[in-house]
Order: C-alpha cells, then structure tokens, then sequence
C-alpha cells in the first residue's frame, strides 16, 4: 500500500508539473499572438490616419470626424477622450484576423514538399482594436493644435477560459506635410524676383526637339 500510495503521489506531482508548464507556454504563445495583432492594427491605424488627414496641418478635423468618444471598461477615458480609428464591421467594433482556407491556394495548405496540412489553424480568436487620442497639447482632448496624436491598439487572443490575453501598443504619429508657401505675383510658380519668366544666367536658345500640346 505505501508503494501504491507513493507512485500515485508521484504521478499527481507529475500531472501537475506538466500542466502548469503547458499553460506557461500557451501563455506566452497567445501573448505574442496579441502583440503581433496589435502591431498589424497599429500599422492600419497610422496608413488611416495618413489617408484621413489629407492635406491638412492638424488633426483636429480627423477627430471630429471619428464620431463619439470611446466609452467602454478598459478601454479609452474621458480625459483625454479616445476615438475609434477602425471600427470593426461586428456589433462588438473588433477587427479579426481571420484565416479562410476555403479561399486559401493548395500552396498555403501544404508543407514545402507539397504535403497537405492535416489541420490549419484559422486564428478566430485572434482580434484588434486601433484607438486614436490627443497628446494633451491643450486642455481640449478632442481638438489637436500642434499635429501629434497618439495611436493605440489593442490586440487580444480569446480562449476557453473566458479571460482574454490582451497586448497594448501605441505610437506618437506626427502630421509632416508641409505648410503652403504664399506669395505675390507668380513667385510661386517659379519666377524670378521680376515677376517675370526671364532667366539671365540661362544663355542656350530653348529645347524646342520635343513639344508637347494639350
């Protein structure tokens, strides 16, 4: 019986070992699963903003323009007020990564010598949120004033437990166009300090060898 009971303790401590290990590792894998949705997310939100701001100087008016602010448990704040970059098309505003193999080549779904997969992992429960706020520039968190904002997003893995891992990046992105140039007379296109087309230094005749009419 002492034997009996010994072996049996030994295998519980064994059983038990290996599943904290195996949660230890599904741990970290669906931590760099959250990161890596995240920074997928972090890089759609910065070509959105890019693409939103057009040729403006701020983006006071991309703000204005991303609807009411965030107003959830975990995510976003009244002050400063966080907005929605890239709203997901569900009721639950969660972006996806998604993998369809039905729509996937016989290459995505086989090994390098053409083995198929037995079983392809289609990452439903891997999705992202991208978030943009003011950096609190002035005491208005919705209006911007020197062409900074920062851009948040959050990545997360869902599993069984009902306890998501989540991953938060975020990134200061800063408006580069340049401020238009004004001046009198044709200055602005090209002219000299005549106002006038002439070049002095130019003294070759013109390249008339190739015209070209509209």
């Amino acid at each position: 019986m002492g034997l009996v009971t010994l072996v049996t303790m030994a295998v519980l401590i064994s059983y038990g070992v290996v599943s904290r290990e195996a949660d230890t590792q599904g741990d970290s894998r669906r931590q760099k699963e959250a990161f890596f949705a995240a920074e997928a997310g972090l890089a759609e939100g910065r070509e959105a903003m890019r693409l939103r701001l057009g040729d403006r100087q701020t983006y006071g008016n991309v703000l204005t323009t991303l609807g009411a602010a965030v107003n959830e448990p975990g995510l976003g704040g009244a002050s400063p007020p966080w907005y929605e970059v890239l709203p997901g098309p569900g009721a639950d505003a969660w972006n996806y990564l998604r993998l369809t193999p039905e729509t996937m080549t016989a290459t995505e779904l086989a090994s390098a010598s053409g083995e198929p997969y037995g079983d392809y992992p289609t990452q439903g429960n891997v999705r992202y949120r991208v978030f943009v706020r003011d950096d609190v520039d002035d005491a208005d968190g919705s209006n911007d004033s020197n062409g900074q904002v920062w851009l948040i997003a959050v990545g997360e893995v869902l599993n069984t437990e009902g306890r998501p891992t989540r991953a938060i990046v975020q990134a200061l992105i800063t408006n580069e166009n340049a401020p238009a140039a004004g001046g009198p007379g044709c200055v602005n296109r090209g002219c000299g300090p005549d106002s006038t087309f002439n070049n002095t230094q130019d003294q070759r005749p013109p390249d008339t060898g190739v015209v070209r009419t509209l």
